[in-house]
């Protein structure tokens, strides 16, 4: 329990975590302008900045808004596998999507990727029972999650592709329905589009995203399937879930018949793959226009239909096998999550409590744009008031600028060379050296 609470709730911010909580803590007009200025939607952050009205912004408190939705989306899965193939397959299929490291992982995380689960699940949902009858409580369903998946994460545009390439492929009946709902929801989203267009045009030259390779997709399912820790696990539950999935599609293809639902499922997890590998793809004189914005963490939703499929696999296997196969995914996962339990990260955190707090006076804090965040998040949860200074080396507009702006228009922080007395400067790393 010790490794639990250490690990996982009371642990230090990283870097993203502490600009969470940096930009939910600004006025609210004030966070929109930032995140607008970024590359962020800002419906995450909006729930983040509600709690904050009522908790103080603490890990444990900044992390449970993920837990929750973690919930609220297994919660989802378990109706969406059970619509699908009956209540033993959603509590199966609910049970591994638990499990799956890196979907349980970032569950602990300040971050936005359940709440963007959470809205995919949701979508899904009720596009399947628009399917199976069209109904005014469904359609309003479908367009509330399709619409708060879009102002979470961008990659929901992803998600709503694979499904519209579902409804022409396979289910055309219902397609000029779900066509005036996708309507409704752009209409929600039409205040956005001008700052999804500059976020898109400011990455042009850019961003920190690095080019897409030959080992992006591979490391990108091994992580999802995987988890994102090396151990002696995790190439074992790669292998096998790889293995589920090959055998899937081939009993498919030996019946020469696919289910509905087993295609949506399966769009839902490869579409997001391939159009986010499109931006900056280079094939002979052929070349797609922006950088790329391949993230395998942000494909971590993907992690929730592939579950699907491996328990989709394993039940078609037979009753002698589908309990030892199901059985081998989820204590493979179980042993990878124990072994995340067990990992002890040593961060900003740990910097200021075992060096600053109570060891130095009011010298100068410099630090960098990398580690600004978590400098200016503990130097405010200690109570410090030591001047903080981000040196100018390297300041680029993408990821994380906009944020410092914010906070030097705020008088809080301040972009200047060092200064000639004593200073502290800390780091990523984390370091800290006293100069």
């Amino acid at each position: 329990m010790f490794s639990f609470s250490q690990n996982y709730l009371t642990r230090g911010f990283w870097g993203d975590e502490a600009w969470t909580s940096l930009i939910s803590q600004l006025p609210y007009l004030q966070m929109l302008k930032t995140t607008a200025a970024d590359f962020h939607p800002p419906a995450y952050y909006s729930v983040i900045e509600i709690v904050y009205k009522f908790f103080p912004p603490t890990e444990i408190v900044t992390r449970s808004v993920s837990i929750i939705f973690y919930f609220l989306t297994l919660f989802l899965v378990w109706k969406l596998a059970s619509e699908i193939k009956g209540k033993i397959f959603g509590l199966v299929s609910t049970l591994v999507v638990a499990l799956n490291p890196i979907f349980f992982t970032y569950a602990y995380e300040a971050r936005n990727y359940t709440m963007f689960a959470f809205t995919a699940v949701g979508s899904v949902y009720f596009l399947i029972r628009i399917s199976e009858g069209f109904t005014k409580l469904r359609a309003l369903g479908f367009v509330l999650f399709s619409t708060l998946g879009i102002y979470t994460h961008y990659y929901m545009f992803f998600t709503l592709a694979a499904q519209g390439l579902y409804l022409l492929l396979l289910d055309r009946k219902i397609f000029f329905k779900m066509f005036g709902l996708y309507f409704v929801v752009a209409l929600l989203y039409l205040p956005w589009i001008p700052f999804l267009y500059s976020q898109v045009t400011s990455v042009k030259e850019s961003y920190w995203i690095g080019q897409v390779d030959g080992r992006t997709h591979y490391e990108a399912l091994l992580r999802i399937l995987g988890g994102e820790h090396k151990n002696i696990f995790r190439p074992f539950l790669f292998g096998f879930s790889i293995s589920l999935l090959t055998i899937g599609i081939i009993q498919h293809a030996l019946r020469h018949k696919f289910e509905k639902p087993y295609l949506l499922i399966w769009l839902w997890a490869t579409v997001p793959f391939v159009l986010a590998t499109l931006p900056g793809f280079k094939a002979g004189n052929v070349s797609v226009p922006f950088r790329p914005i391949f993230f395998w963490r942000y494909l971590i939703n993907a992690s929730i239909p592939l579950s699907l499929v491996l328990v989709h696999t394993a039940q078609r296997l037979g009753k002698y096998f589908y309990i030892p196969t199901v059985g081998a995914i989820i204590g493979l996962a179980l042993a990878i999550d124990l072994l995340t339990f067990s990992r002890y990260t040593y961060g900003f955190k740990q910097v200021y409590e075992e060096q600053i707090v109570g060891k130095v006076g009011n010298e100068p804090i410099v630090t960098v744009l990398p580690s600004f965040a978590e400098a200016l998040y503990y130097r405010n949860r200690f109570g410090l008031e030591n001047e903080l200074i981000v040196l100018p080396e390297g300041l680029v507009q993408f990821s994380g600028k906009s944020l410092l702006d914010a906070y030097e228009a705020n008088g809080v922080v301040k972009v200047d060379e060092a200064p000639e007395r004593r200073y502290l400067e800390l780091r990523p790393g984390p370091s800290l050296e006293v100069r």
